[in-house]
C-alpha cells in the first residue's frame, strides 16, 4: 500500500475527479452484508460566487478508493440524495446502489410497488432473475438455492425488493443489488480470501457478547391441507425457546425459515467493530482472523458491513462490523 490516498468518481462515464478533488471534504462508501443497499457520500465545500452544479438525481456514481493511484472499485450507486447546508456552504451527495429513480443506464427502481401472483413452484432462480431483468440488473444467484421450489406466492401493492426480502429471510440470504448486480446469495457462498489482522494493525476495537436475544430453540409452524393439522418444527435445544408466529404452507419452508431464526440468533451473540489504517480491500462478507487479541476476541469472525473514508483532513481510514464465525459456516 502506498502513503497518498486517492479517490476516483466517474459520474454518468465521465471522469469527475479532477473537478471535485480541490473542493472535497470526504468520500465514503458503505458495503454490508444485511437487507439495506451499499451507500455512498461525497461531501464538498460549496463556493457561493461559482456554485458546483446540482447533480441530477439517478445520475450514476462509480467510486474507487486506493493509494497513490493504485485503487479498487468500491462499487456503482445512484444519486438519490442532495443536501445544501451553510454557513460554510456546503454540498452533500448521497447515492444508493438501490436505484429510488430510474439511473441515466435504464436501472429502475426495486421500491416501485407491484401486485402480481407467482404460482407454486416457481424456482427462486426464476424469481430472482425475472425480477433482475425487469429493473435492468444481472443475477447472481447461490447455486445452493438456485433451483428451491417456492409455495403460491401473491405480491400485493408491495415493491420488488420487499418482496424479495421477504424470501431472503426464510432462507438466510444476502439479497441486495450491488454494482449492477442483483445479489442473492447464501451467507458464506461468495468464496473470499480471509483478512488476518494482529492487534497491532488495529487502532481501536469494541466487542460486545450478549445473549439478550438468543435462542436455544427456534420452534415454526406448518399446515398440512391435507390432514387439516398445524404441525411443529424444531431447530436447535435446549433454553430459550422461540417461536415464529407465521404459520408457514409447507414444511419445508417452515424448516428454512427456523433454521435462518436459529443463525441468525447464533450469529447476534457476539459482535465486535474495529477501526484501522484504510483499506480497500477489505468487503462485506469477508472472513476476518484476529490473532494477538485475548481470549473472546482472537479468533474467526465474518465481515457484515465496512465503511471506507477518505477525509481532507484525517486521511483514509477503514471502520468494520463482524460477527462471530459458525461453525461449519
Amino acid at each position: 500500500m502506498g502513503l497518498r490516498p486517492y479517490f476516483s468518481v466517474i459520474a454518468n462515464g465521465a471522469d469527475i475527479t479532477n473537478t471535485i478533488m480541490g473542493l472535497y471534504e470526504s468520500v465514503s462508501v458503505t458495503d454490508g452484508t444485511g437487507y439495506e443497499s451499499d451507500t455512498c457520500e461525497i461531501s464538498l465545500a460549496d463556493n457561493p460566487e461559482s456554485p458546483i452544479e446540482f447533480p441530477k438525481k439517478g445520475a450514476e456514481l462509480r467510486i474507487y478508493m486506493g493509494y497513490d493511484l493504485e485503487m479498487v472499485d468500491m462499487g456503482l450507486f445512484i444519486v438519490n440524495e442532495v443536501t445544501l447546508s451553510g454557513p460554510p456552504e456546503k454540498m452533500i451527495i448521497r447515492g444508493r446502489a438501490v436505484p429510488q429513480v430510474e439511473s441515466k443506464n435504464g436501472i429502475t427502481s426495486l421500491a416501485t410497488q407491484k401486485s402480481r401472483s407467482w404460482p407454486k413452484s416457481t424456482s427462486i432462480s426464476a424469481i430472482v432473475t425475472k425480477i433482475a431483468r425487469e429493473h435492468s440488473l444481472e443475477p447472481l444467484i447461490s447455486d445452493a438455492i438456485a433451483e428451491i421450489t417456492l409455495p403460491h406466492f401473491d405480491q400485493s401493492d408491495e415493491s420488488d425488493l420487499n418482496f424479495l426480502l421477504r424470501i431472503a429471510k426464510r432462507y438466510d440470504v444476502i439479497c441486495k443489488p450491488a454494482g449492477g448486480k442483483l445479489l442473492f446469495v447464501k451467507r458464506g457462498d461468495i468464496e473470499l480470501p480471509t483478512l488476518t489482522l494482529a492487534k497491532e494493525d488495529v487502532g481501536n476495537w469494541d466487542m460486545t457478547s450478549s445473549t439478550s436475544d438468543n435462542a436455544g430453540t427456534v420452534i415454526t409452524y406448518w399446515h398440512d391441507k391435507k390432514n387439516a393439522k398445524k404441525n411443529e418444527v424444531k431447530v436447535g435445544d435446549g433454553e430459550p425457546v422461540k417461536r415464529l408466529r407465521h404459520t408457514y404452507q409447507d414444511e419445508k419452508s417452515a424448516q428454512a425459515a427456523a433454521r435462518s431464526a436459529h443463525e441468525q440468533s447464533r450469529r447476534d451473540e457476539n459482535k465486535l467493530s474495529l477501526n484501522l489504517v484504510g483499506n480497500p480491500e477489505i468487503s462485506a462478507e469477508k472472513p476476518l482472523l484476529l490473532i494477538n487479541f485475548r481470549d473472546g476476541i482472537a479468533g474467526d469472525w465474518v465481515i457484515e458491513q465496512v465503511t471506507h473514508s477518505i477525509d481532507k483532513s484525517s486521511g483514509f481510514k477503514t471502520s468494520l462490523n463482524a460477527v462471530r464465525q459458525l461453525n461449519g459456516g
